[in-house]
């Protein structure tokens, strides 16, 4: 009878860990964290590399299993150690939009959405006009040129940092940067400093 009742525990205690990590292990856009380059692949998704920056590469796609309608790439950044920790997804430009109307109706339909799912964002910075590009006409300048405008917000979960932007690229024109962050980005972000540190002690 104690037999019995030691894996009744144990497989309590399994199923909960398995739960635990599932619900911690979940990502954005139909993919998960700490997923590898051939686990994606395996999935049909096409991937190619643009950027090696020591542990960490960079690829990008067209098409993930979940798609946002408007997206026009997605960012992965893989670690060596941590493999799947960042995704970023940039939107279709949004043009013909001088005073940004659009662009901020397009922005507060993804946050809305974005609460909806996480909760009340925990920064909130929607301000322009603090530095050169001040006028009503030069939305997007504003945000493209640093220290004049910000038009962002970030959520958090228990393992996701998440943080949606309303970009600047040129008068009447900017994108939608969603910006997802996994649970050990910040890990694999300090490891790679450290491993650029003890390279450059070992030049010198």
């Amino acid at each position: 009878m104690k037999t019995t009742k030691v894996i009744i525990i144990i497989l309590a205690v399994l199923l909960l860990c398995s739960s635990t990590f599932a619900e911690t292990n979940t990502g954005p856009f139909g993919i998960k964290w700490v997923a590898s380059v051939e686990e994606l692949e395996s999935m049909g998704i096409k991937l190619k590399t643009i950027s090696l920056k020591g542990r960490i590469t960079i690829y990008i796609s067209s098409k993930l299993p979940k798609n946002i309608s408007m997206a026009e790439l997605y960012f992965l950044f893989f670690d060596k150690q941590f493999k799947l920790q960042k995704v970023k997804m940039i939107s279709k430009d949004i043009t013909g939009d001088a005073y940004g109307s659009e662009g901020k109706k397009t922005y507060s339909t993804f946050k809305s959405k974005l609460q909806k799912k996480y909760g009340a964002p925990t920064i909130e910075i929607e301000r322009v006009g603090l530095a050169l590009y001040d006028g009503h006409g030069e939305f997007y300048q504003c945000l493209a040129y640093a220290g004049c405008g910000k038009w962002a917000s970030a959520f958090e979960t228990s393992d996701t940092a998440i943080t949606i932007e309303l970009k600047g690229k040129r008068r009447g024109s900017g994108y939608i940067l969603l910006t997802y962050e996994g649970p050990s980005w910040s890990n694999a972000v300090d490891a790679m400093k450290s491993s650029t540190s003890k390279s450059d002690n070992d030049a010198l």
